[in-house]
């Protein structure tokens, strides 16, 4: 048996804090009180910086599963009231349209939850780092605020870069355009070509590239959102028959409805509102229909160019006897070719 007091008076010549630690064990292994100190007090540090790295390593797992599933919940298409109405007349698009928008979806949540992840990572690091500063017995007073007054003067100088980045990730959160969407952000008109947190590209019509903050953007106009009312506006001669030119142009409209190249991308059944304006040289009708977004432009030509073909077939419009004459702009300012006209020469 071994004496209560023996123990108690080693308890007392131990060279260690009180407790268990790497000190202690080392002193009984090795009764060495210079090898416990020193080994246990460098292992005890090590023990102590790899417990937060662990607990970091950790904290940042399951905040990164956390960030992923309701960034997930939050982007994840529920199927807005205007999609869910053109459910059954899209037919065989809807696929392509359901194709298009989880897409969508699913980059949008990558991008938010890679970016939420990035910050998140980058505060749960730095708050581990100053903890193991902190096991070193390293004064973070100094360093928290030089930290402070950098972090006022970069937030003075950078207000606009996080007004970007807050309207990039709200833009995004809420879906208000996407690639390849056709947009007007009031500043530039044309296709989305790229989206980031911090700027929009955008392709006009005419080939250039617009690159748009979006801090900048105040509003947005998509026209690639769910359905798109194409309008078809046809100037007639103020001596046209209006009746019957409305009777054929509803009757091409039925027609393009019926088309097995677009019936699947018409939404609702064409409506012709009749005359809309008129003036001393025309009269304007106007033809609308309702049709899938993706399709919406292509729509509009192949009608202009049916309604145009029907209404010139039938003897509506009749280009030679509209009392309209194409005089060149040589001509109408005096140039050689009015001269030679006056002159009664054939140029």
């Amino acid at each position: 048996m071994v004496n209560v007091e023996e123990l108690a008076a080693a308890e007392t010549a131990s060279p260690c804090d009180a407790g268990f630690n790497a000190c202690s064990l080392l002193w009984r292994i090795t009764d060495s009180e210079e090898f416990a100190v020193d080994a246990g007090t460098v292992l005890d540090k090590i023990g102590q910086v790899l417990l937060i790295l662990v607990a970091a390593m950790l904290l940042r797992w399951l905040v990164n599963r956390a960030i992923a599933r309701i960034i997930k919940q939050v982007t994840t298409i529920k199927g807005p009231q205007s999609i869910a109405d053109l459910a059954d007349k899209l037919g065989s698009s809807n696929s392509r349209r359901d194709e298009l928008l989880g897409d969508r979806s699913k980059a949008r949540a990558e991008t938010l939850t890679g970016v939420l992840q990035h910050v998140s990572g980058i505060v749960i690091y730095t708050v581990a780092f100053m903890l193991v500063l902190s096991s070193f017995n390293v004064n973070l007073a100094p360093i928290l605020a030089s930290a402070g007054i950098a972090g006022i003067a970069i937030g003075f100088g950078a207000q606009n870069l996080v007004q970007d980045y807050l309207a990039g990730i709200f833009i995004l959160l809420e879906d208000q355009y996407g690639v390849g969407d056709n947009v007007d952000v009031g500043d530039a008109t044309g296709t989305v070509v790229d989206m980031g947190l911090r700027v929009t590209t955008l392709r006009s019509l005419d080939g250039t590239l617009w690159y748009v903050r979006n801090g900048q953007i105040l509003r947005v106009g998509n026209s690639s959102q769910s359905w798109a009312y194409v309008v078809v506006d046809t100037p007639l001669p103020p001596t046209a028959d209006i009746d019957r030119a409305g009777e054929i142009i509803t009757g091409v409209a039925e027609e393009f409805k019926d088309d097995d190249a677009w019936r699947d991308h018409v939404l609702k059944e064409p409506e012709y509102l009749g005359p809309i304006e008129m003036t001393i040289d025309e009269i304007k009708v106007r033809l609308g229909v309702r049709m899938t977004s993706d399709q919406q432009w292509a729509a509009g030509r192949e009608l202009r160019r049916r309604v145009t073909e029907a209404l010139r077939d039938a003897g509506v419009i009749d280009l030679a006897s509209s009392g309209r004459i194409y005089v060149p702009r040589t001509m109408a300012n005096g140039g050689p070719a009015g001269a030679a006209g006056a002159a009664g020469t054939t140029p």
